[in-house]
């Protein structure tokens, strides 16, 4: 995780890799309907990693319904990329 946006450091980011990319569409569709909780931002699709961008008093929430996708999509926590 790291924390970013517009150049200041508040938002934290969750960086999620894919095993199968196709499943991108799926992925962010299932964390539309938390719309609440994060938003969800793919910067290079070919690289399979999806950001999932929260706010510092939802971040716990945000983990658990990543780990709970767990069950349904093969992925994982990775390091996020540099901006």
């Amino acid at each position: 995780m790291r924390t970013l946006y517009g150049g200041l450091n508040f938002m934290p980011v969750i960086c999620i890799k894919l095993k199968d990319n196709s499943e991108a569409v799926y992925f962010q569709s299932i964390m539309g309907t938390y719309s609440h909780l994060a938003w969800v931002r793919t910067d290079d699709p070919e690289s399979g990693v999806i950001k999932v961008i929260t706010t510092p008093d939802l971040l716990e929430q945000a983990r658990e319904l990543v780990n709970d996708l767990k069950s349904e999509i093969e992925l994982q926590e990775v390091k996020c990329p540099e901006e």
